[in-house]
This record gives C-alpha cells, structure tokens and sequence, in this order.
C-alpha cells in the first residue's frame, strides 16, 4: 500500500501581520509627519502679530470685486497713485520714505493689493487680470480724477496694462525697477507647483520655507538693496509679519508659481502718456540691461538711474529720488 505523502501548508499569518505591521508603522509615521508639519505652522501663525499701518493719512477701505481694498490719503493738489511691489511681504508701507514727502506738493493714494497688507486675502487664484482691474477701477472710483501712477518691481506691468484700456484715467507714469516676464516653459514648470502651495498644510509648510526670516533677510540684503544695512532688522520683521497673515499664502503661491508675470510690451509700446523708467544702478536681473528694449518699444521715454541702489531706490536713496520725481511730477 502507497504511503500518503504528507504536504505542510506553510502559514504565511505571520508575514501577513508583519506587512500589516509595516503599512501601519508608516501610516502613523506619515500621520505624525504631517501633525508635526501643521504644529510648525500653527505655531508659525500664532507667533505673527496683526499687520500695522504705517503710513499716516486717512485710512479707508474700497470694496473690490473680491475683497475689500485697504487704502491711505493724505495732502492736496494733483493724485498721485502709489502702487507697491507685490512681492514678498510687500505692502504700501514700502512707500513710508515718500509718502508725506509726495503729500506736501500733491493728493497721495497708497493702496494694499487683495491678498496683501492689510487688504481682504480670499482664497483666490491671484492673476495679473486681479491687480489690472483693481487699478483701474480705483483710479475711477476713489481717485475719481485722472492721475499719477508711481509703480513698483511688476506694479509697473499691471498700470500700463489698466492704462492701455482707460486711458482716461491715467496722466503720467514711472516705473520703479519694472520686472520682467520669465519665458512660457518656465511658467508651466512653475504652474504645476500651485496645486501644492495652495495645499493648507503642505503648502503652507513649504511657503514658510521660502517665506523664512533669514531667506527675506538674505534677499534683500543681497538682491534689492545695494547697502546691506538698509534691510535691517525692522524692515525685515515686518515683511516677514506681512507674509505670514491669514491668507497670504494664496497670494504667495501665485507669486511663486509665476501666475504674476505679465508681458508688459504691447500696453508699454501703445502707451500715450508721459513716462520715465527708473533703476538702481547696480539693480541685478530687472536691471539696466533690460532698458534698451524698454526705449525701443517707446522712445520718448525718460530713463532715470539712481546711483548706490538697486531694486528699491525709492527707500535706499529717498531723498535723491523725491526730489527726481517732484520734479518730473511738475512737468
């Protein structure tokens, strides 16, 4: 008779729970990633004080298609509109060295962006369409009389831009430093970040990275002003209180992606009103280099260089810039 061959099933219960093991080691290690990631940024947040006004004036607020609008007057005589850098931290306090200078001789406007200073921050795919319709339809309804427009960094882009399409509410412009569009496979690589900046948690964590006291400090020490001591200590706790605001990072992630450049070469070259650009002499990137195109496109432009600045000339050599643009404003 043919012996029965015994065949041992192996128990694979042990691996089986061993695998279970694993995925739920990694469940709670990638769980206490992310709480430990939300902690820094809860932490972060709280740790940020209120934004301030620094500017001093009547302060008022415009009710914007999205949000409202946070904005200061002051002086008397022809407007004149100041327009900030919507950059890192910016705000209309990066006008505090001309503000009360300007509203001696003139009717000075300064306004916060949405998503900026102390304007509303709505969660909203910020796009230069946004900053293009806040200047005009703030120059038609609070200004409510043709103006100036003093623009900064890529300000500048969004003025021409609301000039080419209401001309009548726009008598003369400079152009502070004006930046530049990067090329379109640039924006497509950076477009495809949004979706992870605009994240609540991962996103924010990523944009306190790039949002970090000693990444600002490092920045404008090294890129927007020309003396280091000029970005001290003051200038950069408040830019880093203002990028830190609830709900700057929608803002921020649009900065970072590349969704605020704007080619500027059609609106600059149609332009029908009186204009000067103006650099930093030793300004890097949206510097000199770029001026020749900008006079091509329109040759009766005035170019203005301010020696010892960069990208802020305005705030590093104040008293050599109010005096330049009191005097244009004359004209």
């Amino acid at each position: 008779m043919k012996e029965t061959e015994i065949v041992e099933i192996e128990d694979n219960g042990e691996d089986e729970r061993a695998g279970g093991g694993l995925w739920m080691k990694l469940a709670l290690g990638l769980g206490a990633t992310i709480g430990v990631v939300a902690a820094t940024n809860a932490l972060i947040a709280h740790r940020t004080g209120p934004a301030k006004l620094e500017l001093e004036g009547v302060f008022a607020r415009y009710p914007a298609r999205h949000g409202d609008l946070a904005y200061t007057v002051s002086g008397a005589g022809s407007p004149v509109l100041l327009l900030h850098d919507p950059g890192v931290g910016g705000s209309m306090a990066e006008w505090e060295n001309n503000f009360d200078v300007l509203a001696q001789h003139h009717t000075v406007y300064a306004f916060d962006y949405l998503g900026w200073g102390l304007s509303d921050k709505p969660a909203h795919r910020y796009g230069p369409e946004d900053f293009i319709e806040q200047i005009q339809y703030f120059a038609e309804d609070v200004v409510a009389e043709p103006c100036a427009v003093l623009a900064s960094g890529r300000s500048g882009a969004f003025a021409l831009e609301a000039a080419r399409r209401a001309p009548q509410w726009f008598t003369k412009f400079i152009l502070i430093c004006p930046a530049t569009s990067e090329d379109n496979e640039i924006h497509e690589v950076k477009e495809n970040l949004l979706p992870l900046l605009q994240a609540p948690i991962a996103g924010q964590s990523v944009l306190n990275l790039l949002t970090s006291r000693a990444r600002i400090a490092e920045r404008q020490r090294q890129v927007f002003f020309h003396d280091e001591n000029k970005a001290d200590d003051a200038l950069v706790d408040r830019l880093y209180n203002s990028a830190h605001q609830p709900g700057a990072r929608h803002g921020l992630a649009a900065l970072f992606t590349g969704n605020l450049d704007y080619d500027w070469r059609e609106a600059w070259s149609q332009l029908e009103k009186p204009a000067t650009i103006m650099w930093g002499r030793d300004a890097l990137g949206n510097g000199l280099e770029t001026a020749p195109e900008w006079l091509a496109l329109s040759p009766d432009a005035r170019l203005e260089v301010v020696d010892d600045a960069k990208l802020r000339p305005h705030i590093e050599q104040a008293e050599k810039w109010n005096e330049l643009t009191l005097e244009w404003l004359k004209d």
